[in-house]
Formats: C-alpha cells, structure tokens, sequence
C-alpha cells in the first residue's frame, strides 16, 4: 500500500496539454511476477491505474529501461525530478493526453527488484468530493482523497499537536462504533480503518486508510467539529 501511495503523490505532480495518441505499453524486462492490483481507483477525481511487477533485472538497468522507453514515447520528462520518495523514482508527462506515467523502483532479497507503475489521466479530472466516510480534523489543508476498490484513502495537514488529532480520532470513531483493536488500527463489523499521524513543526500529517467489504456509510451526519 505504500508504493502505491508514493505513485499517487507522484503521478499528480506532473502538468499540462492536448490531443491523443497510441497508450503506453507497460512492458517490464525480466518479468518474474505480477501482482493483481484494483482497476477502479480514482484519486482527487483523476482516473488512476497502478501496477505492480516483480523483475530479476537490476534497479539501474530498469531505471534506464524507463528513461528510455518515456523518451522514445515522446513524453516530456524533467532533466532534474524532484526526489518525493525515498525509492529511485521516474515520472514523465504525455502532453498530447494529459497523461502522467511514474514507475517507482525498490531492490528485494536474492537480486530481485519490484517495480510499481502509474498512469493517471490528468485531462480527465473531475470536481472531486470527501467521502463522508472519512472525518477530516479541523483546519486541515492539501486535502487529497483516493477511491480505490473496496478501500479508500485520505491524506491532508492540519495545524495541531498529534495527541490532540489522535485523541480526536479516537473519541469520533469510538461514538461511530469502532473499536480499536491496536493503536490507532480500529474496526467496525467488516470495516477497518487505520490512522497514521506524524508531527511537522506545528502541523500534523495524517493518513487515514479505510478498508471494507461493503459500503461506506458515512460515521456520523453533520458538520465536523472538534
């Protein structure tokens, strides 16, 4: 769930441009495994498709694989990528689609390296809402939601203390009905959301990821308060 996350921020990093062209072949040298990721996601109102491979080729070898195959597609990469991710990462803009492309490169045990790609269709965004399923703390701000298939995810930053959102959290979700089975990993019948917060100077950075079988019922009617 990480890498994928890390995709996300990515992929709407890039920006503008026009008509259509053939799409991308997602072709990964030394292809050992493919992990089956869910084809309905949607982050902030933009169509997003994320997969995720295994490969036996070296991480260099991949990373110029990609530089050269986003090169030789005509997408415009930036000479010096801005480092949003600890993993060696590659993100190229199609500007006839729209379309941002980012792989995110990670060596494994016995020589093996996971390889996750993005696509995300800028040029399709739509007006995204919050789902309601989700509580926000006050104040918050870079507010960024995703949709993805039978979990959702929310992202933002607040000016607080994290023992003040965390004590928020719990106080909200235990009144909604869910128990914390962990800290800050709660869980309602078929539900389970796991809240993660960290402190930046005066603001907090939360994660808030909701895992289900069913529907989203909202956790409670109303505006969000304090």
């Amino acid at each position: 769930m990480l890498s994928c996350l890390l995709v996300l921020e990515l992929l709407l990093a890039a920006a503008p441009a026009e008509s259509s062209r053939e799409p991308f072949r997602w072709d990964v040298p030394g292809l050992v495994s493919t992990v089956d990721v869910p084809d309905r996601m949607n982050v902030g109102g933009i169509p997003v498709r994320i997969r995720v491979y295994t490969s036996r080729e070296k991480l260099e070898r991949l990373l110029q694989y990609f530089a050269t195959a986003f090169d030789e597609a005509g997408f415009y990469l930036q000479r010096h990528q801005p480092r949003l991710a600890a993993e060696p990462h590659l993100t190229a803009l199609d500007t006839r689609t729209f379309t941002s492309y980012t792989v995110i490169l990670t060596p494994e045990p016995g020589g093996l390296t996971t390889v996750v790609l993005g696509r995300a269709r800028l040029g399709e965004a739509q007006p995204a809402a919050l789902p309601s399923s989700l509580p926000v703390y006050a104040g918050a701000m870079n507010v960024l939601s995703a949709d993805l298939e039978g979990a959702r995810t929310l992202t933002y930053r607040a000016p607080a203390k994290e023992a003040d959102v965390r004590a928020w959290y719990r106080e909200r979700l235990t009144r909604a009905g869910f128990k914390e089975e962990s800290p800050l990993l709660f869980r309602r019948r078929e539900q389970e959301l796991r809240l993660s917060l960290s402190q930046e100077g005066g603001w907090v950075e939360a994660v808030v990821f909701l895992k289900t079988a069913g529907e989203f019922p909202p956790l409670e009617p109303g505006p969000e308060t304090r």
